[in-house]
């Protein structure tokens, strides 16, 4: 107990004869530095003496160093400013550009808003609801500038464009799968009873259907080929794949809304869906009727046209001539596949405009009306052929009068 007092006194004493020392040394040297320090100043012819001691050296040393910092920090915030005002300058530029895109972006979503409710027949969903544009609550719109304010409202705009483009899409989507049932060709594998229904009130409509040609008039221009086992089996398709459409119209029923937009307006663009001829009148329809020639109960499987005197006949939609020459009963004919296993023939044709293999258009002349082959005067025989199978080609050209909002055409006996 007494041996380890002892040991502390011992270390206390040492260590305030060690602090003092180490006072003393600094004493000294600060008194080495600074010394008291004389100043003259020489002024007319006079002599001033300034005495500077060590407190007096060490305040101006302290000042010195002070100044020294401020102008270092000054030159930094001087870098700083310079670094923060060319950052603003770029984001600036950005910005501008930003707006001159966003201004081009709106104008180019209006386009396609009124483009779709063109399509539309200018009409859309009366329960659509506009949906309202809120500004976020951490916004406080009166303390924004005239620049912020507008572009607050080409958001707004955007986001009212963008919600009559959604519903328009969907009044389209509408109107193309409305169209396509039409034809016959469902979008899906089996159609519901409501369609199965609508469907057959439509064909009922249709068998009520007469024409304003005299009957005298229709038999002038008809034909077509006699039916027999070697035409029924003749598959002119040059698409094979014959679960094209099925694959396309399963993608259609998974697709968001846009995406199956754009596919069904892709499967719209090779379907048959315009008129092959521009002035005309139907004399035969498809379905049972009676031979033009044998006068007996017999099936024809297309549509008559006729029109003035080597009428020109065009391609309803694009695709790639399979057949251009003589073809049975169809005497000079045209065929041509739109791919997805659909095909059009043209039959009874005076003269070809198109060699098989070539591509054509929609719209493009491919013809000129004729009387060639099993025809009882000027004519066109036109099918539509879904895998081989006809398929009644009125319904192809009512589902385009429907989507293009033209006047629906009634069609004879079809």
């Amino acid at each position: 107990m007494n041996r380890n007092y002892f040991l502390r006194k011992k270390l206390l004493t040492n260590l305030k004869r060690s602090f003092l020392a180490l006072s003393k040394t600094s004493l000294k040297f600060l008194k080495a530095i600074f010394r008291k320090k004389s100043i003259l100043l020489v002024s007319n012819n006079r002599i001033k003496t300034i005495n500077l001691g060590p407190i007096s050296q060490i305040a101006i040393l302290m000042c010195l160093f002070f100044v020294g910092n401020l102008i270092r920090q000054t030159l930094q915030y001087d870098q700083i400013i310079a670094s923060k005002s060319q950052e603003i300058q770029r984001l600036k530029e950005v910005n501008k550009y930003f707006e001159d895109e966003f201004g081009t972006i709106n104008e180019k979503l209006k386009k396609v808003s009124e483009y779709l409710n063109a399509v539309n027949g200018g009409k859309q969903d009366a329960s659509a609801t506009e949906e309202e544009f809120n500004v976020p609550k951490n916004i406080e719109q009166e303390n924004l500038s005239r620049a912020e304010k507008k572009t607050i409202d080409e958001i707004k705009d955007s986001t009212f464009a963008l919600n009559s483009i959604q519903e328009n899409a969907r009044v389209r989507i509408k109107n193309i799968e409305k169209a396509i049932l039409s034809t016959g060709l469902s979008l899906k594998k089996m159609p519901n009873p409501q369609q199965m229904v609508a469907a057959k009130k439509a064909e009922l409509i249709a068998e009520k259907e007469i024409s304003l040609n005299k009957a005298s008039d229709l038999r002038k221009g008809q034909g077509g080929p006699l039916l027999s086992e070697d035409l029924e089996k003749a598959d002119l398709t040059q698409n094979h794949e014959e679960d094209a459409l099925e694959r396309e119209l399963e993608k259609v029923q998974f697709a968001t809304e846009f995406d199956r937009l754009f596919l069904l307006e892709k499967l719209v663009s090779v379907m048959p869906l315009e008129k092959p001829m521009k002035n005309y009148y139907i004399s035969s329809g498809f379905g049972t009727r009676a031979d033009p020639l044998t006068h007996r109960t017999a099936r024809h499987q297309g549509l008559d046209f006729v029109g003035p005197d080597r009428a020109k006949i065009i391609s309803p939609a694009s695709g790639r001539v399979v057949l251009a020459g003589r073809f049975s009963d169809y005497g000079n004919a045209v065929v041509i596949d739109h791919g997805f296993g659909i095909t059009t023939r043209y039959g009874h044709l005076s003269a070809i405009k198109v060699t098989q293999g070539q591509v054509v258009k929609k719209g493009q002349v491919i013809a000129n009306q004729g009387s060639t082959g099993r025809s009882t005067g000027q004519h066109l025989h036109y099918e539509v052929r879904y895998r081989n199978t006809p398929l009644n080609p009125r319904k192809f050209l009512e589902a385009g009068d429907f989507l293009s909002n033209e006047k629906t055409t009634k069609y004879v006996n079809s």
